[in-house]
């Protein structure tokens, strides 16, 4: 079996593991906007976890006498089906001449790239496509429209009942500074260890979080931005780390660092997800 050389000898997949999940806490947007109830079912890629509920119960005209209903059991299936992995090279005389540090600069690109990944699943047409709770669109989204279009979206989670203090929007850094034209104020959100990276607003109705990983739909100078608005109960989405190892290069003078995450998400609540398909336009006035 491969072992680590004098260069790696210190690394402590345990240590690296947490570096990369106190990255990823501040930094993931899934772990932000989505239910993370059943993460702690998860064990490997291809499991199933079920999100259990009841049907609601129905309300009848009382005349004197009661009758009972069995409530029908609900289940949705989430299925682990994502694997992401990262793997790179760190060469004896790298680990010499430039002090990598595996339990540092490096867990945090390695989170960096699995958060990139991950985020970019969570916002693509796998998620949009069941978004049931109605759409808003602009095809000349400027800050004279978009806070009638949030506006709008807000109003759609409304008509489902979704609690004003429940909700999240994603949007793009274009969308984030047409807001800042409107007088909105973002912030750099501290996040749950304080390091910081996403910026953020608590305004409109919304936790509004912005994210490169939006999806886009025409190009990067005149963007065609699909952002999500819904509740925090909307998506369900599971993740776990398998995996974090380095071995000797067997052919080379270099240490194999490589790590695998699986995950998956899933909507469970369709109504209370509303997409906004926003086009950029250039503004008229300012």
């Amino acid at each position: 079996m491969a072992t680590a050389n004098v260069n790696a000898k210190n690394f402590s997949p345990e240590l690296w593991d947490a570096a990369i999940y106190r990255t990823l806490e501040d930094n993931l947007v899934a772990k932000k906007i989505c239910n993370m109830k059943p993460n702690r079912e998860l064990q490997k890629f291809g499991d199933v976890i079920y999100f259990n509920g009841l049907a609601d119960p129905t309300v009848t005209d009382y005349a004197g006498s009661i009758s009972y209903e069995t409530l029908t059991d609900s289940q949705i299936a989430l299925h682990i089906n994502q694997q992401k992995y990262y793997a790179f090279d760190v060469t004896d005389l790298e680990g010499v001449m430039a002090n990598v540090d595996l339990k540092g600069s490096q867990a945090d690109r390695a989170a960096y790239m699995l958060k990139d990944a991950v985020d970019t699943y969570l916002l693509s047409s796998a998620i949009y496509a069941d978004a049931a709770g109605g759409t808003v669109t602009d095809s000349t989204c400027d800050s004279a429209t978009i806070l009638s279009d949030i506006a709008m979206a807000a109003q759609l989670l409304d008509e489902h009942n979704v609690p004003s203090n429940d909700r999240f929007l994603v949007i793009p850094p274009w969308i984030m500074y047409k807001l800042k034209l409107a007088g909105i104020s973002f912030s750099i959100n501290e996040g749950i260890n304080g390091k910081g990276g996403m910026q953020w607003a608590k305004d409109l109705g919304f936790d509004v979080y912005v994210s490169n990983n939006v999806a886009n739909l025409a190009t990067a100078a005149a963007p065609q931005s699909q952002c999500l608005a819904g509740s925090y109960q909307a998506i369900g989405f599971a993740e776990k780390l398998m995996k974090s190892e380095t071995l000797r290069n067997e052919t080379a003078f270099s240490d194999h660092v490589r790590g695998l995450i699986v995950f998956g998400a899933r909507v469970i609540k369709p109504k209370e997800l509303v997409l906004l398909n926003l086009t950029y336009a250039a503004e008229t006035a300012i």
